[in-house]
């Protein structure tokens, strides 16, 4: 009980205090998340046997520590991401298993702090969404010194972007929470959580949510009537675009029409011309790649529409080419595997229900076009924001008690 007490308080927390930092931007979400899966670790010796050989664990942990070692021969000499993303993914991971496991009292109260959250989150993104972003931006200009006198456009942009992240969150939980919410008799209340996330998605500029949501829409909606069959789909979907699509894409960009081309918003234009440099420079080494956050610093100038610009600013934005030009084939079969395994372990899963494969398919469909389209697949405020919404799937179980909720 006391174990239970310890961890439950730390979901409370997890959820209640990612509110605030959601509105924050969303960044502080994953240290957040890791101190809690600390505060939580169990001491009960019978959480940690395992019933059966965890591939999908085993192939994760294979693909960090290649991750790990790529850092021996990467060009960039800071150390920090090795620890952020090689300790950082196994306290996401046991924060999920802890949490998720939690009895019935306390998870109806970590369920009540999860409603609080996605419902604060969702009025405060459609108040800066009605007021264009009044919010953010006044803070903005108080808080962290940007000028008055600055270009209405620059500050727009700036604001747009947190407001972009601060919608992450919403997307990830929005359909657990909301199927929680069906479940526990409060239909309105889902519905009413879904659409706060759907208006998110489409506001702030940020095309890549609402891609995201869309995407995320179509294959949870599937889920519903073939519940076992898209899990292992998105997931293998999923294993063989890491494989194939970073090999494809450079010639996929190259036959493009030029009117096409020119045709495309400047930022997409821009998204483009980066595919097509991290593309070459795959090509250069693709067996081993070139090292954990490589992509730092193999840069170059580029001319784009009498703007210069960065051909690989940070990273590739395309989790794919990212994967492959830091890690190399390596590191791609290794996730890959990963991918595979942890598709067909849950899909299997015997206590599996059909609102848990919804979830599940709605988390990992927003979560990969997020990373796929735009966000790089280091970033640490993603997969803490994922360690949430994975936890929520595990609410969404079958009850003993009469419950709407069937096994599948």
């Amino acid at each position: 009980m006391r174990d239970d007490t310890r961890a439950g308080i730390a979901g409370i927390a997890g959820f209640g205090l990612s509110f605030l930092f959601a509105i924050a931007g969303s960044l502080l979400i994953a240290p957040w998340v890791a101190l809690l899966a600390l505060v939580a670790l169990p001491v009960d010796p019978a959480f940690w046997r395992m019933r059966r050989v965890p591939w999908g664990l085993l192939a994760g942990g294979a693909f960090l520590a290649w991750v790990a070692l790529s850092a021996l021969w990467s060009p960039y000499e800071g150390t920090g991401q090795i620890w952020r993303t090689c300790l950082g993914i196994p306290l996401y991971v046991l924060f999920v298993a802890r949490i998720g496991q939690l009895g019935e009292a306390w998870q109806h109260r970590v369920e009540a702090a999860m409603i609080f959250l996605v419902t604060g989150l969702g009025l405060f993104l459609l108040a800066e969404a009605l007021f264009d972003g009044v919010a953010t931006r006044g803070f903005k200009l108080v808080e962290e010194g940007y000028a008055v006198s600055e270009a209405a456009a620059d500050v727009q942009t700036f604001v747009n972007r947190n407001l972009g992240h601060a919608a992450v969150p919403l997307l990830l939980l929005s359909v657990p929470a909301g199927l929680v919410a069906w479940r526990e008799g409060g239909p309105l209340i889902g519905i009413a959580i879904v659409a706060l996330a759907a208006i998110a998605a489409f506001s702030f500029d940020t095309h890549v949510n609402a891609a995201a949501f869309m995407l995320a829409f179509v294959a949870a909606g599937l889920a519903v009537f073939w519940p076992r069959t898209m899990i292992t789909l998105v997931c293998g979907i999923t294993a063989g675009i890491l494989i194939v699509m970073p090999l494809a894409l450079p010639e996929l960009i190259a036959a493009l029409p030029q009117g096409f081309k020119d045709a495309l918003p400047l930022s997409w234009i821009w998204r483009l011309e980066i595919w097509s440099f991290a593309g070459e420079l795959i090509r250069e080494r693709p067996w081993f790649g070139y090292g954990l956050d490589a992509s730092r610093p193999l840069n170059r100038e580029l001319a784009l529409q009498g703007f210069t610009v960065e051909a690989l600013p940070l990273h590739p934005h395309n989790a794919t080419l990212h994967i492959w030009l830091e890690t190399g084939a390596v590191g791609a079969v290794l996730l890959a595997l990963a991918l595979v395994a942890m598709g067909g372990r849950i899909a299997a899963a015997e206590q599996l229900s059909r609102l848990q494969a919804v979830g599940v398919v709605w988390i990992f469909v927003v979560y990969v076009s997020l990373i796929v389209f735009s966000y790089g697949v280091w970033q640490e405020w993603h997969q803490g924001t994922v360690a949430l919404a994975a936890t929520s799937v595990f609410f969404l179980g079958a009850k003993k008690r009469k419950s709407r909720t069937s096994r599948v």
